[in-house]
């Protein structure tokens, strides 16, 4: 069973509070995704103007919604808790529709102007949510890649994304921000989700797998601030059986405390083949984005990562389609080949003053 509770946006005069609005959903679709920072939920509900004994509901945009499911033993899990950004109405149909973003939302629209001098990665996020107003969760994981540098006018998932980058630079593991419970968290790539097997047997419908070369690339030319290069990452393997496909990283000046170094930087740059595989089955609500889940299906099996969800709630039932990406048990490790060219020229981040 789904619930869904409303209540106006804050100063709305004689406003509504934590409404029912249960009884009036006609259809529900809960979807996060690892390219779009916020989780949103898409529903409509009943709407009739022209039955006069029909109630319609008055649902505001910057309203707050909560959805929730109850489950066979009667315990409720809330799933979502977020504003209305988004409605329409059509005057030739008896549906109302909305959408509504977690608080991720307001850190995907929101740009900042920030030096990080000698942070962790973790006081680095605490900070830019600080600056939002967007609470961060207690567990909250210690990263402790040490970083410098600026973002400007760059949106807070931007900057995440570039402190998520210098984090597998150094650690090599990978993170993802999501809202839980009320509060930002970081999920480690990898986490599984615990007491749960994808099945083709019991909860799976079908299953689909693709390999892709588009976004590979294996040589990194790392070039200086005068735009030489000094050094040259090459996976040899690759470039022979694929072709070369090169990129360019820009060398920043060695700073003093920094866990994360060019050589570094410019190794993650490399990509290998991506493959990507989806999924389709009986829903279960902690199949969200950022979480690994076990696939045991005629075509998948092993771990995989969910970069997309869609949960659908309809008619009584709840559907999920998802996108996964296979994490193997030992990942290859690819020979990257060095060839250093030239000692990187810095600019000297102070003026010397001449002496008198």
């Amino acid at each position: 069973m789904i619930k869904l509770y409303y209540t106006d946006p804050p100063g709305t005069e004689n406003g509504v509070e934590d409404k029912d609005i249960s009884n009036y959903i006609l259809k529900v679709t809960w979807s996060g995704d690892t390219s779009q920072a916020a989780r949103k939920i898409e529903f409509e509900i009943a709407y009739n103007t022209k039955d006069e004994s029909f109630i319609n509901l008055s649902l505001q945009l910057g309203g707050l919604v909560t959805f929730s499911i109850i489950d066979e033993q009667d315990r409720t899990y809330d799933l979502f808790y977020g504003r209305i950004f988004f409605r329409r109405r059509s005057t030739d149909g008896y549906t109302f529709s909305f959408t509504a973003y977690d608080d991720m939302i307001y850190l995907a629209k929101s740009k900042i102007q920030r030096v990080f001098e000698k942070v962790t990665v973790t006081d680095a996020i605490k900070q830019i949510c600080n600056e939002i107003g967007v609470p961060v969760a207690e567990t909250i994981p210690q990263l402790n890649t040490v970083v410098s540098f600026i973002a400007e006018n760059k949106s807070c998932t931007e900057t995440f994304n570039m402190l998520f980058e210098r984090t597998y630079a150094d650690t090599g593991k990978t993170y993802t921000a999501i809202m839980l419970d009320g509060g930002l968290n970081v999920i480690e790539k990898g986490t599984v989700i615990e007491n749960y097997i994808a099945s083709d047997m019991l909860n799976v419908n079908n299953t689909e797998h693709s390999e892709s070369i588009e976004n590979m690339v294996n040589r990194v030319k790392a070039i200086d601030q005068h735009g030489s290069v000094s050094q040259v990452f090459t996976n040899d393997a690759d470039v022979q059986r694929y072709g070369l496909i090169q990129d360019i990283y820009k060398m920043q000046p060695p700073k003093e405390g920094e866990t994360v170094d060019n050589v570094k930087m410019a190794k993650s740059k490399l990509k290998r083949v991506e493959d990507e595989s989806s999924l389709k089955g009986t829903g279960y609500f902690q199949c969200i984005t950022g979480y690994v889940i076990i696939v045991e299906e005629e075509q998948l099996k092993g771990k995989f990562f969910i970069k997309s969800d869609t949960h659908t709630f309809d008619n009584y039932q709840h559907d999920m389609q998802l996108s996964l990406e296979y994490i193997p048990e030992n990942p290859e490790q690819p020979v990257i080949t060095q060839s250093d060219i030239a000692p990187p020229y810095f600019k000297p981040s102070k003026r010397k003053r001449k002496k008198k």
